[in-house]
């Protein structure tokens, strides 16, 4: 998630630069490859009773986005998007996918400009092996690494509201944290998948005395310091299960289908360095609805219930990423913007795909979409009006952009919107859709 108040960056391949003072929020997703295991490709192609098969239309395909920009929080910095896979006729969707990502910042440090700070770093990695030592098995394998010193904290709640001015020592707090997660799933039956996971968590963070989130943790209401607790270094341990329902025709760009998701999230709490005792139970319907061969309408809903002793950065987030703000949640609106443990809300998102070239012999795709994000979000049950409002206080994005698919594996994402919570509008360029 690249930041606020956007300067300007462009995409080599994108090729639209974004302007001065766009409020920005970029998530880095995408990633470098490794080979995938000879045996695993061969055993996707050599099921039970299956004749010898022809693989000299296997290929390796490649592609990369370099990026530049930053804004006034992050300094100025770089890094590039890129995808690795390799392709086989006789195996679907691919063999093996690896997807990386970089971005790094640098600005002169306030009390001696002569110097320079690193406030922000990005790096990603997936690594998808679809038919993963049996043809039935997938597995994700995803290292991770992000240092953020301007995280967003105006306060908890549907009802929090933003200052005019931000003031980094009152409004931001810094966090770092290196992942490394993987996830294994089952094709049970037909288009019915279930879905095992782990991941672990390091924190570290950088907050200011005056702040207003150390000022919530050690003097705001009992049922606000309760939500918060405290921010120190820790480990977080999650394991997660998933019932998955996919019959999307790609799972890169889909144009029809439907891909449905119903998953629990533990942590454990083992000793003083893990201390978090937690639970996040997540459900997602998504909807792929052609209406012509070029144009479809995809919608996404989504409900998500944290419980249990939550870190304070969650209150944020489901699964992996934000979800008022963000690129891949309620856009216009800056990432981590609202805290609370119940999250309701939907995409609506027409996809139109625009005109097809070749270029140095690689086949792409240009497209167009407009979307409408909305939600509304809860600090927890039981009610929290001084927190929440009373209204119906839904939050919301609307906004359009443009895709750049290259081959079957490797999409590029520009979008633009605007919010009552955007300072003034959203930008966001990124690799793959939204949902």
């Amino acid at each position: 998630m690249i930041g606020r108040r956007l300067i300007g960056w462009c995409g080599a391949r994108v090729g639209v630069p974004v302007c001065r003072y766009f409020r920005a929020s970029v998530r880095l997703v995408a990633a470098v490859a490794v080979m995938a295991p000879a045996a695993n490709a061969a055993h996707a192609r050599l099921a039970a009773d299956a004749p010898a098969v022809d693989t000299t239309g296997a290929k390796t395909e490649f592609g990369i986005v370099p990026i530049a920009g930053g804004n006034t929080d992050y300094g100025l910095g770089g890094g590039f998007l890129t995808n690795l896979a390799g392709l086989d006729p006789a195996v679907s969707p691919y063999v093996w996918r690896l997807e990386a990502a970089a971005f790094i910042s640098f600005k002169p440090k306030d009390a001696a400009p002569s110097a320079w700070v690193n406030p922000y770093q990005d790096y990603y990695f997936l690594l998808t092996v679809p038919h993963f030592l049996h043809e039935r098995l997938r597995l994700e394998l995803r290292p991770s690494y992000t240092r953020e010193t301007t995280q967003l904290y105006y306060g908890l709640g549907n009802a929090s509201v933003a200052p005019p001015d931000e003031i980094p020592g009152r409004d931001f707090y810094g966090r770092e944290h290196p992942t490394l997660s993987t996830r294994l799933r089952w094709d049970v039956v037909g288009d019915l998948f279930v879905e095992l996971g782990a991941a672990y968590t390091e924190n570290w963070f950088e907050l200011e005395p005056q702040s207003t989130l150390v000022t919530d943790m050690n003097t705001g209401a009992p049922a606000v310091r309760a939500l918060l607790g405290t921010a120190t270094r820790h480990g977080v341990l999650l394991a997660e299960n998933a019932l998955i329902y996919d019959t999307r025709d790609s799972e890169i760009a889909p144009k029809r289908g439907q891909y449905h998701q119903l998953k629990i999230r533990y942590s454990p709490a083992i000793g003083d360095h893990l201390p978090y005792l937690y639970g996040q139970a997540n459900a997602i319907l998504r909807f792929y609805l052609p209406f012509t061969e070029r144009l479809v309408l995809a919608i996404r809903a989504v409900g998500d219930w944290q419980f249990g002793d939550v870190p304070f950065y969650e209150l944020a987030r489901y699964e992996d990423t934000f979800a008022f703000g963000g690129v891949n949640g309620v856009r216009g609106i800056p990432g981590q913007r609202y805290y609370g443990r119940i999250k309701l809300f939907s995409n609506v998102e027409p996809r139109l795909r625009l005109f097809d070239f070749t270029a140095f012999r690689k086949p792409y795709v240009v497209g167009g979409a407009l979307f409408t994000d909305f939600g509304r979000l809860w600090t927890e049950f039981g009610g929290h009006p001084e927190l929440d409002g009373s209204g119906l206080g839904l939050k919301y994005g609307l906004g359009g952009g443009l895709r750049l698919q290259q081959g079957k594996t490797f999409v590029i994402r520009v979008d633009v919107a605007w919010s009552p919570d955007a300072r003034p509008l959203g930008a966001y360029l990124t690799a793959g859709n939204a949902f």
